[in-house]
């Protein structure tokens, strides 16, 4: 028997070929952290494309699990699970996406300042979605269930927020976890959002602090504190005051030097009291990764007007 073959025609092969490399370059682009454009170019607010700080080692996959987000919710049990999320700082979506597609997050918002690392985010997203095998009625959504080739030969899949019902109740029952990017500095946008049941800020405060000074920092803990719900929790990672001084080099953000001889506060001895002051109160920390990881929680409403 002759084999069977179809010939499609040549607008639909021209087509899935467009598609097939498109999916190849943005798949190069997000497993390529030795790239120059991903890996080691300073941004002009001095942080780094790919920036996760010490929790990613170099090479290490995309779907790696983020040691700090297990250490959180080893301290605070259940802390994101089926909870709505903010992730400031949320460069390439990395932290995001496994809130989204590891920890089972109802609702993820990633923030940056940086609209180009938002793109990013967003590519990640597509391809974490378009491994995701979604449940079915008798079983529930499997993470990178669909291998690499499948996403090359059928290119991304586009996350359909709504039930197997096909009604559209709360994102914990939805087939997709919800995840949204933007770009913006959160410090300074007068739109308050949330409320949040979570607010992580892993590997930015540092950046805030050089970029806008004390009066900055206390601008972003009082905007933490107005975004979270009550009993919501703040997670931040510590960067100590030595990485500061090594932040300050003339090919990153030239202006820190002098932001940097005006700072007072420090993050070992004076974040603690400045939180207090906004309601949020440690409860729980742990020095177990290479830099403190720390929550703290909201206690009670306090009425806020305006930035410090």
């Amino acid at each position: 028997m002759p084999p069977f073959t179809v010939t499609l025609p040549p607008s639909l092969s021209h087509r899935l070929c467009r598609v097939r490399l498109d999916t190849l370059h943005r798949l190069r682009a997000l497993s390529n952290p030795a790239s120059p454009s991903l890996a080691t170019m300073a941004t002009q607010w001095g942080n780094y494309s790919d920036y996760s700080g010490t929790a990613k080692a170099a090479g290490s996959a995309i779907h790696v699990r983020d040691p700090r987000l297990d250490l959180a919710r080893d301290l605070v049990p259940d802390l994101f699970s089926a909870k709505n999320c903010l992730d400031i700082g949320c460069n390439a979506g990395g932290v995001s996406c496994q809130l989204a597609f590891l920890h089972r997050a109802a609702d993820v918002t990633g923030v940056d300042i940086d609209p180009k690392l938002v793109g990013q985010a967003k590519k990640l997203l597509a391809l974490r979605a378009s491994r995701t095998r979604p449940p079915t009625k008798g079983s529930d959504r499997v993470v990178d269930w669909f291998p690499m080739s499948a996403v090359l030969r059928y290119g991304y899949i586009e996350p359909e927020y709504k039930t197997l019902s096909g009604s559209t109740p709360p994102a914990a029952a939805s087939l997709w976890p919800r995840v949204n990017f933007f770009s913006a500095d959160w410090v300074t946008d007068q739109e308050i959002t949330g409320p949040y049941d979570v607010i992580l800020a892993l590997s930015v405060i540092k950046w805030i602090h050089l970029e806008h000074l004390d009066s900055g920092l206390k601008s972003f803990f009082r905007k933490c504190a107005s975004s979270l719900s009550n009993g919501g929790y703040l997670v931040i990672e510590l960067q100590t005051w030595d990485s500061y001084e090594k932040a300050v080099r003339p090919n990153k953000a030239p202006h820190f030097g002098s932001n940097f001889a005006q700072l007072q506060y420090r993050p070992e001895t004076s974040f603690d009291s400045l939180l207090a002051e906004e309601q949020l109160h440690l409860c729980a920390s742990s020095n177990a990764l290479r830099r403190p990881i720390k929550i703290y929680r909201k206690k009670c409403s306090k009425i806020y007007s305006g930035t410090a």
